[in-house]
Parts: structure tokens; sequence; C-alpha cells
């Protein structure tokens, strides 16, 4: 398992680690969020989530 923390000034090295399953990022009174497709669909990540990949390679946000 790994896990990457989503800072809102780390996007690049987000998209690397979902291997581009990211929407661009989106503004919202002041935060920045982003969009991760999983295998239930597309997850909100917030400033300060956690994206796990798990040995099998899927996505969950913490």
């Amino acid at each position: 398992m790994e896990k990457i923390q989503y800072t809102g000034l780390n996007v690049d090295k987000v998209r690397e680690f979902t291997g581009g399953k990211i929407l661009a990022p989106y503004f919202c009174m002041g935060f920045s969020m982003l969009s991760l497709m999983t295998d239930d669909g597309f997850v909100t990540v917030n400033e300060g989530d956690w994206i796990v990949r798990d040995d099998s390679g899927k996505f969950t946000v913490e």
C-alpha cells in the first residue's frame, strides 16, 4: 500500500501517483479540490486528504 497527501500545491505529483486518474484541480471558497476516478466512480479529494493505492492498484481517499 502506498499513499500521498494532496496539499493543493502538488497536483503534478498526485497526477503521477494516480496514473493520470484525476481531473484538474478546481477552487471553491478558497480551497483547492480535485476529482479522482476510482472503481466506484469519481471521488472528491480536498486539501489535506490522503489518496491511498492498495496492492491491487485500487484507490481510496482518507
